[in-house]
């Protein structure tokens, strides 16, 4: 159990430093008024969806039972690779 306490808490200063990472990119959008600045709105946007589908991942990594640990574990860490890379 050590194990699953041990990585939830790590899971979760990662998504909390990328929780502060988007809200920056958002307040560096909004200071942005150039052509550009859609690109980046549309790029936001999308890491914003895609850290929400995470976040989901998570959440229910943290209701799930021993059993389920490994299987849901492997998962939420191959959708953070895909996510950071």
């Amino acid at each position: 159990m050590l194990l699953r306490d041990a990585s939830i808490a790590n899971m979760e200063a990662r998504l909390m430093g990328w929780s502060h990472e988007v809200a920056w990119l958002r307040s560096k959008a909004a200071l942005s008024a150039t052509r550009g600045s859609v690109d980046f709105q549309q790029r936001l946007e999308v890491a914003q969806g895609e850290h929400q589908a995470v976040r989901h991942k998570f959440e229910t990594l943290k209701k799930s039972r021993k059993h389920r640990w490994n299987a849901l574990a492997a998962g939420l860490e191959v959708a953070w690779k895909e996510l950071t890379s």
